[in-house]
């Protein structure tokens, strides 16, 4: 007898649901795509039961007449593609006609629609794949699908749904970002007839980023705009201020088709590299329009993953559109010093030329100075341009003299406190510190004259075949950091040089850290790893918290932040510096 057999169509659509079907969010975000491809402005989602009992979805798109009502729940039967020229070349959300059979399957689910122009409505009801009812009926324009019992027939599926909370959090997510990047639509989730999403038709992105993450956080966000060579790519992004503990609010979309790219998602980490604190994530919500015909969407039964064919096009592109958005916003403020003055001396408001960048006074702020002080117990001052870290509309400047710098003091061993005749600068000198060689280091790299330290005795090591490779791909980059390395036979690697920064640690350490970061997945852009290296011997070469520094010490680290470019942050993310203004101090003595 025959071992291989044809399987029933029965057997066939939920084998083909289990692909497609993972979990009640995984309905709401087929039914959406459907009514999105049908042009609806207004969306409603109703669940029961965190989508088990009962999951519909209305919307006032175009309708179906009785025909394609029934075909629209027949396996791969669809009105967004017609030949395999389409497949190449897909506009639409859905194309495959898999996704309500595959729901019907594994439920009761319910079709009821009207065409605009139409008298009357239809409606039709399958069970297990099975059509029960149809007919006649009353009904709004539009469609609206009800699927109830989800999973009902197939126990085992039912079984690993995670917890009530847990399913919602998916139902949520995926609602939330097709609101986000269909602005002109509007979205409303109902569980248990309570509201919990009501994302209003807005006129733009940032409108609709600030019904669903909110206004502050909207305001904040800088806007992406880029257009090159068929690829234009627009959103928001948060600045590193906002960064996050997990990517929950993280969307990227292709095409308007929400996706998840790991090529595209390290480009943006390499944008921000150095702005982010460790481990925690950019807010953004970012959109790529690219030719349909040079992207795969045809990969991954729920569409989410995508094949790029000019990817290391896009992947540039990623990274400078969100590395010119972050450069081109406050997050680097300077000050530019001409005159000295001492403590008390009245401000002097100097003409508005060589305004740089803007930063709010009583947010976290590091500043340049580009002539130090002589003879006088402060550094001098001059005015610099101040904005709003938030706020609409961006880049509008105001300006105030920034005063000069007194060194009071160190805190704990880990910050000094400068006055100013504006108030008080708390400043972390592990960070500062830290910022400052990173920036020395970086120029040194690009010049390719980064100091080593020649090894008395050179070390050799037996390195992986991964290890190996990182060698032979990045010997250009290896060798401007400041090490000497060359094949001892085999597996076996002699290192000669080190680093002079590092000259404190092992050279198994040092080896180790270029490894880890040159062997980090990713776009591969060497530069960025090599700059991932100079901030971790930028971090270890630093005055460490806990250090003593003396008056002097502390000036002269002042001294070394006024002769160069200091941001904000050190390259791991950590503030250098924060600034109360006498009105603050003032208020938490309830003298304001």
């Amino acid at each position: 007898m025959p071992k291989i057999q044809l399987l029933s169509e029965d057997l066939i659509n939920k084998i083909a649901a289990g692909e497609v079907i993972e979990r009640p969010a995984s309905v709401v975000k087929e039914l959406m795509e459907n009514s999105l491809d049908a042009k609806a402005t207004s969306i409603i989602i109703e669940i029961e039961n965190y989508g088990k009992d009962l999951i519909s979805v209305r919307d006032n798109g175009e309708g179906m007449d009785e025909t394609d009502a029934r075909n629209s729940m027949v396996r791969h039967a669809t009105s967004k593609i017609k030949d395999v020229q389409d497949l190449f070349s897909i506009h639409t959300l859905g194309f495959r006609g898999e996704a309500l059979a595959s729901i019907a399957a594994v439920s009761t689910m319910s079709i009821t629609t009207k065409q605009q122009g139409r008298m009357e409505g239809f409606q039709i009801t399958m069970e297990a794949g099975r059509i029960i009812q149809e007919g006649i009926i009353g009904a709004e324009e539009g469609t609206t699908i009800q699927i109830k019992n989800l999973f009902f027939n197939t126990p085992a599926r039912k079984k690993f749904l995670k917890t009530d909370s847990v399913e919602l959090r998916h139902i949520i997510d995926v609602i939330q970002r097709y609101a986000l990047i269909n602005h002109q639509v509007s979205f409303r989730l109902l569980h248990q007839g309570n509201e919990l999403i009501n994302s209003p038709s807005m006129a733009d992105l940032r409108s609709k980023v600030a019904s669903i993450y909110g206004i502050k956080a909207a305001k904040e966000m800088l806007g992406v705009q880029y257009d090159h060579e068929g690829i234009r790519i627009y959103g928001l992004v948060g600045k590193p201020s906002q960064s996050r503990n997990d990517k929950s609010q993280q969307a990227i979309f292709v095409n308007k088709r929400w996706i998840k790219n790991e090529d595209i998602s390290t480009a943006v980490y390499d944008a921000y590299h150095s702005l982010l604190f460790v481990n925690t994530h950019p807010l953004l919500v970012l959109g790529l329009e690219l030719d349909p015909a040079r992207i795969d969407v045809n990969v991954h039964p729920t569409k989410s993953e995508i094949k790029i064919e000019q990817k290391e096009a896009v992947v540039n592109a990623v990274f400078t559109a969100i590395k010119e958005a972050l450069q081109s916003h406050n997050l680097t403020p300077t000050v530019e010093m001409e005159e000295q003055l001492t403590f008390g001396t009245p401000r002097r408001t100097l003409p508005k030329t060589g305004i740089k960048y803007a930063f709010d006074s009583s947010a976290q702020a590091v500043f340049t100075v580009n002539e130090s002080s002589s003879g006088s117990e402060y550094a001098s001052a001059e005015e610099v341009s101040i904005a709003p870290e938030q706020g609409f509309p961006e880049d509008i400047p105001a300006t105030v003299a920034f005063p000069a710098l007194k060194i009071l003091g160190q805190v704990h061993k880990t910050f000094f406190v400068a006055e100013t005749a504006g108030g008080v600068f708390f400043i972390d000198q592990h960070a500062a510190h830290e910022r400052l060689l990173f920036e020395t280091l970086k120029r040194q790299f690009a010049g390719k004259k980064i100091a080593r330290q020649a090894l008395l005795f050179p070390k050799v090591l037996e390195c992986t075949l991964e290890e190996i490779q990182i060698l032979r791909q990045y010997a250009e980059e290896i060798a401007a950091l400041g090490v000497e390395i060359e094949d001892f036979g085999g597996a076996s690697q002699v290192v000669k040089a080190v680093p002079a920064v590092l000259g404190r640690s092992s050279v198994e350490e040092v080896m180790a850290g270029i490894f880890a970061r040159f062997g980090e997945p990713g776009s591969g852009r060497g530069g960025v790893r090599a700059e991932e290296v100079l901030s971790d011997m930028a971090c270890k070469a630093a005055i460490r918290a806990g250090q003593s520094l003396s008056p002097k010490e502390a000036q002269a680290l002042l001294d070394e932040m006024q002769r160069a470019e200091v941001f904000s942050h050190c390259p791991h993310g950590r503030p250098v510096a924060k600034s109360f203004t006498p009105h603050e101090i003032k208020k938490w003595f309830y003298r304001g």
